[in-house]
């Protein structure tokens, strides 16, 4: 892994942040009166990071709470603060209350540029979704206000830098490209340096060498630099000259690398960068490991480890030992080489224990954001019941008018309420006859379906062929299904054996299923939740349970292998005019080799006859949504 890499990674972030803020501070600075603001103003400046903090912490504290302005303010430039002291969560929590006040006061251009801060926040923490998530706001934001194409172009920017990091080379190279066209527009050669720069890394990056070489060598020549120039106004360009010198050393274009390395350098020296000057002394050590001067080679490699213990850089040490243990071995010293080596295998476990903790830490995060998306759900719920009540005393006197009418059309209809009555005492005896008929008829149906299943089931016993077995079980599981409705109709009392309500019998047949586990003495829990109260057509109720039925047969059979704790989900609710049934097994998922069997055309045949679509959902298990239209005598939410 080369040395250059790190400064991309690390520059390009701060200065995508540094030029999408520096409007936003100057503006401020003109706002502030304050001798406060003028301090913190220049402890920023002057890079004086940690006395900014603790001024910015204690301003704060001491700030009116109506005084939003200041509020914003300070709590904006302590999120930059805290960017910049690599306290990347900490910068993120201050960042999102400048936020809320930005939002308040309607003011689209900060919002964006708080968002696009907290969107690098994440992409320094690895979260690259969370990242990708905020920079798209902060794009939406934009659009609601006037044109800024300066933002505009600056989110591209930092867009195109974060897909580099997901290996999406097309979509990082799209978005660098908007960038410079609107920078290219607005004539700005300073930020088209630095989109350049970033499209060389891309080209690094992914190993296009000759492409990244003419887009290092472009930002040279745009600023009208060469080898020769003058250190200080190459200055920002260090970062450039050292990758076009590692490129040309992967190329083996060893003396062609050998000045743009050492102009760098020099760069370093002037400015005292202890980065970059631990950087190239790594770079110069490879290239004279490549001229086999060994004794040049170790003397950088010396200079190289005094700077690094002043920093905190692992990474540039496992450069620097790893080119140490090349230089020992190109030596024959193989006992130092074998000491080398140990300090590198001990650094690089620290690495991969850091890293350990950083993912640790990336989870917590992830939990954390669970919780605030449960405590936004949970306030919207509450906006919605205030709005209902709202709703409600407003059609409390259309209510009380209504009431009067109906009082005396129930007067009217009293009077032929006696005359109904005789009536309704005869065709009530007649239904009784009949409805016993009917549940006696029910009794005898589900008795026989369950005698035909046992006859089934003895038969596959003694089936030899294996997949046949498998099909007549399965049309068993059909079968009691079908006979779990049937002995659900007979035990409770309807009176046209139409409808039927769902929770009450779905509730029964998972029961029958987990009866059914115990006496195999499986541990498989079957969860099933409700959100309505929903009625449907017995037609309708068939194709659901024998779906359902289905459905837990294949989890039962091939998602649970190796599963300590197997779950089955089963969630109804209503979405609009629509009923979703949320199935879900925490299992081994389904293998993209698995073959469509009987089964499958079985689910889409009930499908269609409820006239409803399945989609198959990502999940870590198996997960499929059966969507169909509200239907049936009464569909009301709890």
């Amino acid at each position: 892994m080369k040395s250059v890499s790190h400064i991309p990674s690390l520059n390009i972030f701060r200065i995508a942040l540094f030029f999408g803020t520096l409007f936003f501070y100057i503006s401020l600075s003109e706002a502030r009166q304050s001798p406060i603001d003028k301090i913190i103003d220049a402890s920023i400046n002057e890079g004086n990071y940690e006395e900014a903090k603790v001024l910015l912490e204690n301003a704060l504290k001491e700030v009116d709470n109506q005084d939003t302005t200041h509020l914003r303010q300070y709590a904006g430039d302590l999120g930059y603060v805290l960017f910049h002291l690599g306290q990347y969560q900490n910068s993120i929590t201050k960042y999102e209350q400048a936020l809320i006040y930005t939002r308040a006061q309607g003011d689209h251009s900060r919002t964006s540029t708080f968002l696009r801060s907290i969107g690098l926040n994440y992409q320094l923490l690895g979260l690259y979704g969370l990242a990708i998530e905020n920079y798209q706001e902060a794009l939406d934001a934009l659009a609601l206000g006037q044109t800024d194409l300066v933002r505009e172009a600056a989110l591209y920017n930092s867009m195109g830098n974060l897909y580099r990091n997901t290996q999406n080379e097309p979509k990082s190279l799209d978005l660098l490209h908007k960038s410079l066209n609107i920078y290219k527009d607005l004539g700005d050669t300073v930020k088209i340096a630095n989109v350049l720069n970033n499209l060389g890394v891309n080209f690094q990056h992914f190993n296009h060498l000759d492409s990244s070489l003419y887009y290092f060598k472009s930002v040279l020549d745009l600023v009208a630099l060469d080898i020769n120039s003058p250190k200080n106004i190459a200055k920002d360009r260090s970062a450039t000259y050292n990758n076009i010198g590692v490129v040309l050393l992967d190329q083996e274009k060893i003396e062609e690398a050998f000045p743009y390395i050492l102009k760098s350098y020099h760069i370093n020296h002037l400015n005292k960068d202890i980065q970059g000057l631990a950087i190239s002394h790594n770079n110069l050590a490879e290239y004279w490991l490549k001229k086999r001067d060994l004794k040049m080679a170790s003397l950088h490699l010396d200079s190289g480890k005094i700077i690094l213990k002043e920093t905190t850089d692992k990474i540039l040490l496992v450069e620097n030992l790893e080119l140490r243990f090349k230089l020992l071995e190109r030596k024959n010293q193989y006992k130092e080489a074998l000491a080398t080596y140990k300090t590198l295998d001990s650094l690089n476990n620290q690495l991969f224990q850091d890293e350990k903790l950083k993912v640790e830490e990336i989870s917590n995060i992830y939990l954390l954001r669970e919780k605030e998306f449960e405590n936004q759900k949970i306030s919207q719920e509450a906006k919605l019941f205030a709005l209902q009540s709202s709703k409600f005393q407003q059609t409390s006197l259309f209510l009380a008018l209504l009431g009067i009418i109906l009082t005396l059309f129930l007067f009217w209809v009293f009077r032929n309420l006696k005359r109904q009555k005789k009536l309704t005492q005869i065709i009530g005896a007649k239904n009784e006859t009949i409805s016993l008929q009917q549940r006696e008829l029910r009794h005898r149906t589900a008795n026989n379906i369950m005698r035909l299943q046992s006859i089934i089931k003895e038969i596959a016993r003694r089936v030899p062929d294996n997949a046949a077995q498998q099909e007549m079980l399965r049309s068993t599981q059909l079968l009691y299904s079908a006979s779990s409705l049937e002995r659900y109709l007979y035990s409770i009392d309807i009176q046209d054996e139409k409808e039927v309500p769902l929770q009450e019998f779905i509730n029964g047949l998972v029961q029958q299923h987990r009866d059914m586990l115990d006496k195999e003495n499986r541990a498989v829990e079957i969860e099933y939740i409700q959100s309505a109260e929903i009625v449907l057509p017995v037609a309708s109720v068939i194709p659901i349970s024998m779906i359902l039925t289905e459905w837990i047969y294949n989890s039962l059979k091939y998602a649970f292998e190796g599963i300590s704790q197997p779950k089955i989900t089963i969630a109804i609710y209503i979405n609009g005019k629509n009923i979703t049934i949320d199935y879900q097994d925490n299992g081994i998922g389904i293998k993209p080799s698995a073959s469509r069997g009987t089964g499958s055309h079985l689910i889409e045949r009930f499908a269609l006859d409820l006239k409803a679509h399945i989609k198959t959902k990502a999940h870590r298990g198996t997960r499929y949504q059966l969507v169909f239209k509200a239907i049936g005598k009464s569909v009301l939410p709890k």
